[in-house]
């Protein structure tokens, strides 16, 4: 009797793009913005998508994340086909698998930080009390349990982005979608958003993508994709990744 031969299977990909193509047009002039892009991204890891403005890294975020459609091709996250699903089912998704930073913060005046970290939780049919759990662990994973009762105008801009971070860690994502979240920011916060994000990564294992301008990303992303003119020119990973692991100071 032959013995039995173990088989591996490779796991599937968080996020994957095949064949993607997106244009906008605005009157008589239409602007090529990706061009036939494949990716494939892995889950657990910090994939940072660097490039000039207007090369079509946040257009790229944007469709990976469902918040646009593309023009031809695919689109798979967390083994769904984003086109398939319609406006709902898409909205569902992302509120379940899903959490996003922008660089503006998007935070609401009137909140307070521990109000807006609540806020999308109560949306997702958690109870108050676990809801107020996990904004509670998620402000103090980020530093910021001495200032969760202040709202925006009396936080600095790093504390704000530590915020929203907060905001989307909460809802526990399997995918995290950051858009020029230091652009705003000096280098020291700007440093420990990096930091923030790259340990969600690590501890976590959280998918997340970020695409940013700024080098100091570079070091801490697991992999760094290059982009140009709607296309990826590099792919590397980053042997070098500068160790993160001790704790966040508030």
């Amino acid at each position: 009797m032959q013995p039995a031969i173990a088989t591996t299977s490779t796991p599937k990909p968080a996020l994957l793009a095949e064949g993607v193509s997106k244009a906008f047009i605005s009157g008589h002039q239409r602007t090529q913005v990706l061009n036939n892009l494949s990716l494939s991204i892995e889950a657990g890891e910090l994939t940072l998508i660097s490039g000039p403005s207007g090369c079509g890294k946040s257009t790229l975020l944007a469709i990976l994340s469902g918040l646009q459609k593309v023009d031809s091709g695919r689109v798979q996250a967390l083994g769904s086909e984003l086109g398939q699903l319609d406006l709902r089912a898409l909205e569902r998704f992302r509120l379940q698998h899903t959490g996003f930073v922008f660089q503006g913060f998007n935070l609401f005046p009137a909140l307070s930080a521990f109000e807006q970290v609540e806020l999308p939780l109560s949306h997702m049919g958690l109870s108050r009390t676990e809801a107020r759990r996990r904004a509670r662990l998620s402000l103090e994973e980020v530093g910021l349990a001495h200032r969760m009762r202040l709202r925006p105008a009396e936080l600095s801009g790093g504390e704000k982005q530590r915020v929203a971070i907060a905001r989307a860690l909460a809802k526990e994502p399997e995918l995290l979608f950051a858009d020029e979240p230091t652009s705003a920011l000096d280098s020291a916060n700007g440093q420990m958003i990096i930091d923030i994000l790259h340990r969600i990564a690590t501890t976590h294992g959280t998918t997340v993508l970020c695409v940013s301008h700024d080098p100091r990303l570079v070091v801490h992303a697991d992999r760094v994709l290059a982009m140009e003119d709607g296309r990826i020119l590099s792919d590397r990973r980053n042997s070098a990744r500068i160790d993160d692991s001790n704790g966040i100071s508030p």
